[in-house]
């Protein structure tokens, strides 16, 4: 079994950020120009980097080649983080392979969690099989993609936009915590996440003031020679303005500026205003994937 401990394992592939610059491949884009669909290694990076996001909250990520998985782990565990994912098993081999990562992540002291993602996991009847296996759907989501810039709207003056540094990253993880609900007891450890994410290159993060109020965040994350965005919010006051359009539009092209070749997110399958957001910025479908928990033993 082959474990290359933590976020250090990925160093050859978490490149810090260079400065933004258009780069000399760059071309010009016309609204009528075609965006080929995701490749096949596109996807999988893009699988990838979903699964291994808790690196940004100071988890572990490693290949285990006995259960076939990419295992990742929050420090501590027990966060909600901990997971296996690029799930990629002979069908024959379902049922030993399930028992022995439950077995595998009972001995780490966590709860049995797979990602599974449509078309990519296998084998393709994955979802139903672990179902008959008494595990539970926690949650569904739709991972998005675009290849094309969009305009960042012009919406009130008053509006600065920061990208996230040292000296604010308790401000931002604040908002954050406003935003989507989290738990007080874990801020400190959101804010060294964050701050090691940003002061090493995998991570930026956008704070959008309005007459110097922060009101709504965006997080990039570069991984896996892949950009992802995540942590999108307003805060509950300022909703239904045109900030998270602006935001979003913002990390959208700070992630297409780097010379990357398609920037992604994920939305939760019930969140319609979310998905009719990002669908007027361009995103278009990618795969849609679920997060499973064993049963109790």
């Amino acid at each position: 079994m082959r474990r290359d401990g933590n976020a250090e394992a990925a160093r050859g592939e978490m490149r810090p950020s260079a400065p933004t610059r258009r780069p000399e491949s760059a071309q010009s884009r016309r609204d009528d120009e075609a965006s080929p669909e995701p490749s096949a290694q596109e996807l999988d990076d893009i699988e990838r980097h979903l699964a291994v996001l808790p690196l940004h909250a100071g988890g572990r990520a490693w290949q285990d080649d006995d259960l076939g998985l990419l295992i990742v782990r929050a420090e501590p565990p027990g966060q909600g983080h901990d997971l296996a994912a690029m799930v990629r098993w002979p069908a024959g081999e379902l049922r030993d392979r399930l028992a022995a990562l439950e077995r595998h992540a009972r001995a780490d002291g966590t709860w049995p969690s797979l990602l599974l993602a449509e078309g990519l996991s296998r084998p393709a009847d994955l979802p139903a099989r672990v179902a008959e296996a008494g595990w539970s759907q926690l949650r569904q989501e739709t991972t998005m993609w675009t290849r094309r810039p969009v305009a960042v709207p012009h919406l009130d003056p008053r509006l600065r936009l920061e990208a996230a540094t040292e000296r604010s990253v308790a401000e931002y993880e604040a908002l954050e915590r406003r935003i989507f609900g989290l738990p007080a007891w874990d801020a400190a450890g959101r804010v060294r996440g964050l701050s090691a994410g940003i002061a090493g290159g995998t991570l930026r993060a956008f704070l959008v003031r309005s007459g110097g109020v922060a009101v709504a965040v965006a997080r990039l994350s570069l991984l896996y020679g892949s950009a992802g965005l995540y942590g999108i919010g307003v805060a509950p006051e300022r909703r239904r303005e045109g900030l998270g359009g602006f935001v979003t539009a913002v990390a959208m092209r700070a992630a297409l500026a780097r010379g990357g070749s398609l920037v992604w997110l994920s939305v939760e399958n019930d969140n319609a205003a979310a998905r009719r957001l990002y669908e007027r910025l361009g995103f278009r479908p990618a795969f849609g994937w679920s997060r499973w928990l064993a049963p109790p033993r």
